[in-house]
């Protein structure tokens, strides 16, 4: 899912090759190249000190537990493993709990061809795209289906930010056109993953409990396991279903990206002031919400 689920979130990503932060922080980003030497935070790599995740949900939806959990945790550790260009950057069980990528050469599936970071997309270094600001997520349905749950994510990619090439010493949004600047389409500021896991699948290790305990607290990542007895199963966010079907399900539609930004802690208006044009410091990341707790449990 994440381009993540679609090719397009790290195509974008790589090609934009710029490096963002927060904005009306205490220190000026652009002065602070280097991340701190080292952290205390488990899993949660130096090149990320300047950037959190942000989750938010529909009614009925608990982020701290469920599915929501798993959800979250998958979504995260796709981004923290391309940020960092390295796959065991993600969060502990992220390889047990999702299938395999299908090979992008063949008659691959949309939800399986990018479900995993760093497969099947252009080779780029970690500085490249070291992100600040952050990420906004919304959790905008679960509904089950056969065998599992269909969750559909909303992401705000106009709070991510990253150095730009073009302009020295600026910062600029995902969203935008690298060169220019500009939002070329009003709903460019959010993506739409749709997501799919089970807590039936065959490949879920024997040994798997759930996860019963709420998943909040003050650090950027998991220090365990949190995927519980769950397994994703597949993850997009353009393509589901056979690359080659006639015609393709490229699912997301006007209407869902709509909704999504509607469900954004930002107004539709002020993403696109947010991701418009080169920033001197880009948003403050804040706290991460809801965070992880700081101890397994």
């Amino acid at each position: 899912m994440i381009r993540r689920t679609s090719a397009l979130v790290i195509a974008a990503l790589v090609a934009m090759t710029s490096t963002a932060c927060d904005t009306d922080a205490d220190r000026d980003p652009a002065n602070a190249s280097d991340p701190p030497a080292q952290t205390t935070v488990a899993k949660w790599p130096n090149s990320l000190a300047e950037f959190r995740f942000h989750w938010s949900s529909g009614p009925g939806i608990d982020v701290a537990f469920g599915a929501a959990v798993p959800l979250r945790a998958y979504l995260e550790s796709w981004y923290v493993a391309t940020w960092t260009n390295d796959a065991d950057n993600v969060y502990p069980g992220f390889t047990r709990a999702t299938a395999e990528s299908d090979d992008r050469d063949g008659d691959y599936l949309g939800q399986l061809v990018f479900i995993r970071p760093l497969e099947n997309v252009p080779a780029h270094d970690a500085e490249s795209v070291r992100p600040f600001g952050y990420i906004p997520f919304h959790i905008l349905s679960v509904e089950p289906i056969e065998k599992g749950v269909r969750a559909y994510v909303c992401e705000g990619s106009y709070a991510i930010y990253f150095k730009s090439l073009t302009q020295p010493g600026k910062f600029i949004s995902v969203a935008a056109d690298k060169a220019t600047g500009t939002v070329s389409d009003p709903l460019d500021t959010v993506y739409v993953n749709r997501i799919e896991l089970s807590q039936e699948d065959p490949r879920i290790p024997a040994g798997a409990s759930d996860v019963d305990t709420p998943q909040e607290g003050p650090a950027p990542a998991p220090v365990g396991d949190v995927f519980g007895h769950w397994f994703i199963t597949g993850a997009s966010s353009s393509l589901w279903g056979p690359v080659d079907a006639d015609p393709p399900d490229f699912f997301v539609t006007p209407d869902m990206r709509r909704q999504c930004q509607e469900a954004m802690p930002d107004s539709p208006e002020k993403q696109i002031e947010m991701a418009t044009g080169f920033k001197n410091i880009p948003p403050p990341h804040g706290r991460p919400i809801p965070g992880w707790p700081l101890a397994p449990q």
